[in-house]
């Protein structure tokens, strides 16, 4: 397949880069994103991807949240990546990665923007995932200019998936302070404590 003239004329900036390449602006085009949650952050998320040519875009909304695993499981299936606002539970999180998809989490507040996303694989889909940072927070109490940020880091880590998906640690956990202080990323490694499989499935393989 080719970019059209008119997909050219409109993501000629994009296509240019080096990063995205008319390779990439096709990956885009072919991709079905998964927005999951509500608030500034997955809008302004929406938007971006939008913006950048992203064939189409899968809202889960607080209004049809599933609660089960296996709920979880037919609401994503088939999305190239999942990016979700909030760090409330991992059922959606164990979900995509049984399913094999990208993910992207994003928490806006005041203090600091995180970012927590799994590339090519990520804990084992078996087990319970303990984030990073803790898992109180809800959309609702998001904070309005930093969920703007969150949304745009998570839209940009989204392109550099769909346009790199073999490239980048495995999963990584970004911080970015909003008092001063200098950003942090940390890598996130394979856990293999698993009782059944021993931290050798594939079902969270995403290369």
């Amino acid at each position: 397949m080719s970019l059209s003239p008119a997909a050219v004329r409109r993501y000629g900036r994009q296509i240019a880069l080096p990063e995205i390449g008319a390779e990439g602006q096709l990956a885009f085009g072919d991709a079905e994103v998964a927005l999951v949650g509500d608030g500034v952050s997955v809008d302004c998320a929406a938007r971006y991807l939008t913006a950048s040519g992203v064939g189409r875009l899968r809202f889960v909304t607080r209004a049809d949240w599933p609660q089960q695993l296996g709920d979880w499981l037919e609401s994503l299936r088939g999305a190239s990546v999942v990016v979700r606002a909030g760090f409330e539970d991992d059922a959606m999180v164990r979900a995509s990665l049984r399913l094999g998809i990208p993910t992207v989490v994003m928490r806006a507040r005041r203090e600091a923007v995180d970012l927590v996303a799994f590339r090519r694989h990520g804990p084992c889909p078996h087990g319970t995932r303990d984030f990073p940072v803790a898992a109180s927070a809800s959309i609702e109490t998001e904070d309005d200019v930093a969920g703007a940020l969150a949304g745009s880091l998570a839209a940009t880590e989204t392109l550099w998936i769909l346009a790199h998906p073999a490239d980048g640690p495995r999963a990584r956990h970004l911080r970015l302070p909003l008092d001063g202080r200098n950003p942090t990323a940390a890598e996130i490694p394979w856990s293999p404590e698993c009782f059944l499989c021993g931290g050798t499935s594939t079902e969270a393989t995403f290369s």
